[in-house]
């Protein structure tokens, strides 16, 4: 059942996205042959509207709208010559009206991120977790303080010198305050207290990580305050998905405890088992599943990337600065050359899908 629904999630993130498109497209008077969820064939026309086909796929690796306008002209041809009929002249759109096009598909699905981020803080309530202990999860095979001390793994941290410990950065920062100094650490073991007298390095560290057990409460908020930190969450989950990005193509450092790499690369295997996943745990999970789905379209979709949507913005700025377009057969050969490269990344996903499950 999971699984269907996240299916369904998916088609409906493609179909905002491609919507996007093809209501402004349609809005400048674009022509549109095609409006597909999914690639390929076999496929099956859902209707016909507005001088445009609707189709459906079973291959959900995307979609798209034909846009001659925009140097898309393979699907749009089929379609003409299927119906006895030709494409117009194509009318030269100016830069501002095509690169419009281009972005509608990413700004629908940032307005979608933020109506179900919106919908999930008013109608089911913002998630803070609340920490119930903070414990010890591993000790350091290097520094033996702690270990020396008598402190073991998945002892519960009470006090340190009398102040009660209630998050992990009051571990940290209590710690920190006794660098070379004796502290008293109350622990909980086996359902008694244990007091443990240790005395940190001169860095303020005992060698110990730090875990904590916590449950998520939600809290619900009213419309005002609801949009204006769905906002917010999803500025800030955006900010994290192209440090991600940056991550993997090492322009950003890599923390050591975050290994990234090619193997991190999943396809839509992995999205659909998480997806389904997240609804069997509630549907606040599933909820912020899709909103999250949604801007990593739009994050994806705007790099200038050729075949993706701001591949279009890359192709508008160099006739931009050229003062004329690129010839449609040097812009359709690059964007082949792109697809191909697109259709290996997607391959090499559900590779990973197979080869490496991401366990949840």
């Amino acid at each position: 059942m999971g699984t269907l629904i996240m299916l369904a999630g998916l088609c409906l993130l493609i179909l905002v996205h491609e919507f996007g498109h093809w209501l402004v497209a349609q809005y400048f008077g674009f022509q549109t042959p095609v409006f597909s969820i999914g690639f390929g064939s076999p496929y099956i026309v859902v209707g016909r509207w507005r001088n445009t086909e609707f189709r459906l796929t079973p291959w959900l690796i995307g979609g798209y709208v034909s846009l001659p306008e925009m140097a898309d002209e393979s699907t749009a041809r089929e379609v003409m010559q299927a119906q006895g009929t030709q494409l117009r002249q194509h009318r030269d759109f100016p830069i501002w009206q095509r690169s419009l096009v281009a972005v509608a598909g990413v700004t629908m699905n940032v307005i979608t991120a933020v109506v179900l981020t919106f919908i999930l803080f008013t109608a089911i309530g913002r998630p803070e977790p609340q920490v119930r202990d903070v414990y010890v999860s591993a000790l350091s095979a290097t520094n033996t303080i702690a270990r020396d001390a008598g402190i073991q793994p998945n002892d519960v941290i009470v006090s340190i010198d009398g102040q009660t410990v209630k998050s992990p950065d009051d571990v940290v920062r209590l710690i920190a305050a006794h660098k070379g100094t004796a502290a008293v650490i109350v622990v909980g073991r086996a359902g008694r207290a244990v007091t443990i007298n240790v005395t940190p390095d001169a860095n303020g560290k005992l060698g110990i990580a730090i875990g904590a057990h916590a449950t998520i409460v939600y809290h619900r908020e009213g419309p005002v305050a609801g949009a204006v930190d769905a906002v917010k969450t999803d500025a800030m989950l955006v900010g994290k998905m192209y440090e991600g990005i940056g991550m993997m193509l090492h322009i950003v450092p890599v923390p050591k405890d975050l290994p990234a790499g090619a193997a991190d690369v999943h396809g839509i295997i992995a999205i659909v088992q998480m997806g389904s996943t997240a609804f069997a745990t509630g549907m606040a999970n599933f909820i912020w599943f899709l909103a999250a789905i949604s801007l990593n379209l739009a994050v994806l979709n705007i790099l200038p990337i050729p075949v993706l949507d701001g591949g279009y913005l890359l192709f508008f700025a160099i006739e931009k600065i050229r003062g004329k377009r690129l010839e449609r057969a040097v812009q359709q050969k690059i964007q082949l050359v792109f697809i191909c490269l697109l259709f290996l990344l997607l391959f090499y996903g559900v590779y990973n899908d197979l080869v490496n499950p991401v366990h949840m």
